[in-house]
């Protein structure tokens, strides 16, 4: 008797344990985006804000990717989505233990990082990134290949250093140098936008 009633419990308890893996890997899941592997943006905005509240983040970056239409467009979506794939897994490799990224929207990746807050290294934080998002992924009849513009917010010169002022001021950075004399693939800052008399 009293080794069926542990045969049964010993079940129970690995019926138990399979569930609640189960449940992990499903929150797991839900907090990754299923297509670039990064963590999703609601956790991204949690460690984002934690990261500026603990004075962890000076520069927030906002990348929209260049020439992504036509990778869709010429290979198909499977190709956009390995280039979306490809960039999610190069980003987390380079920013571990410095900084965060997530995908927001179909191309386009605000990343939060510690770097340091002169102009040269902000230039090298961005360099970076172009770097890594022009990188070929492989891919029947490619390579694949796309460039980026990057919007940079240097934390320190909002002045209330909130992440929706820093992800705001970063898209819009961003868009001026999307389309600033008619070039994609650059980097423009805050500072570069007041200075130019962009409106704040």
């Amino acid at each position: 008797m009293l080794e069926a009633l542990l045969a049964a419990a010993a079940i129970l308890a690995a019926g138990w344990a399979a569930h609640a893996t189960l449940l992990y890997r499903q929150l797991h899941t839900e907090r990754r985006d299923p297509v670039s592997g990064l963590i999703d943006r609601r956790t991204w905005d949690r460690r984002a804000e934690q990261l500026l509240r603990r004075g962890k983040a000076t520069a927030l970056a906002f990348i929209d990717l260049d020439d992504f239409k036509p990778v869709n467009d010429g290979f198909g979506h499977r190709a956009g989505d390995a280039v979306l794939r490809a960039i999610g897994a190069r980003l987390a490799g380079h920013l571990d233990g410095w900084g965060i990224a997530t995908r927001s929207g179909g191309d386009e990746f605000p990343v939060i990082a510690r770097v340091g807050d002169s102009e040269s290294e902000l230039a090298a934080f961005a360099a970076g990134l172009r770097d890594l998002i022009s990188q070929p992924v492989p891919w029947p009849g490619g390579p694949l290949t796309v460039s980026a513009s990057i919007g940079i917010c240097r934390i320190g010169d909002l002045e209330h250093p909130t992440l929706s002022a820093a992800t705001e001021a970063a898209d819009f950075a961003m868009l001026a140098a999307k389309g600033g004399r008619g070039r994609r693939g650059r980097t423009a800052t805050v500072r570069d936008r007041q200075e130019a008399g962009a409106p704040e």
